[in-house]
């Protein structure tokens, strides 16, 4: 009898010490998984320096390099009469005319908005892209450097340039459609992807 005791006892420390071995592999793979997750989520895209674009931007462009960027004649490209203080503006023809008859302005800047905001903005635009849930056009590209981002806003005229590792991000304004009341569908997709090649000529540009 003691020896059936002694055996059942022992079977059961085994299968205890056997459940105890598993469980605590188990929360190890869980723990190094929530650890990989978190590792990954955290990760800031390597970069590089774009201060002079993305900290201290002034004005460098050219009418000659609008033009080329864009694709049209160096005679459509002009500078307004009044610059606004931390704005590059060019007006280029040929892409509709305001109420007034004023051709259309495009126009970049820098807006301070925060690390974490230019993060949080970035991965939801991501989210929304991959789970099909882009809207109007709206969208974001890898940048043709390869570490920063280029979001575009049909809708509302826009691309941005963010990158994880500054405080700002870029804005470019070619207007919504509503403004330049001739402007056509056509021109205005056009100029949606003429801004986002100007996007990726500044970072090239400013990269060091």
């Amino acid at each position: 009898m003691r020896k059936i005791i002694y055996t059942v006892t022992i079977l059961l420390i085994s299968i205890s010490c056997n459940k105890t071995v598993k469980n605590e592999a188990s929360d190890s793979i869980k723990s190094k998984y929530e650890n990989s997750k978190k590792e990954e989520t955290g990760k800031t895209l390597p970069s590089a320096d774009y201060s002079s674009l993305l900290v201290n931007y002034e004005c460098d462009m050219t009418a000659a390099e609008i033009a080329k960027v864009f694709d049209i004649p160096e005679t459509d490209v002009s500078v307004p009469e009044y610059q606004r203080a931390g704005r590059c503006a060019f007006v280029i023809k040929g892409f509709g005319q305001n109420t007034l008859g004023d051709e259309t302005v495009i126009q970049w800047f820098l807006e301070n908005v925060g690390k974490a905001q230019v993060k949080k903005e970035i991965q939801n635009y991501l989210k929304d892209q991959a789970n099909n849930k882009s809207v109007l056009g709206m969208g974001i590209e890898m940048s043709e450097t390869g570490d920063s981002y280029v979001a575009k806003i049909p809708m509302s005229g826009r691309a941005v340039i963010m990158n994880e590792n500054y405080d700002s991000w870029l804005l470019l304004s070619y207007s919504q459609k509503g403004m330049y009341k001739s402007r056509t569908e056509a021109q205005h997709a056009a100029l949606g992807e003429k801004t986002m090649a100007l996007a990726n000529y500044l970072l090239k540009k400013h990269k060091k």
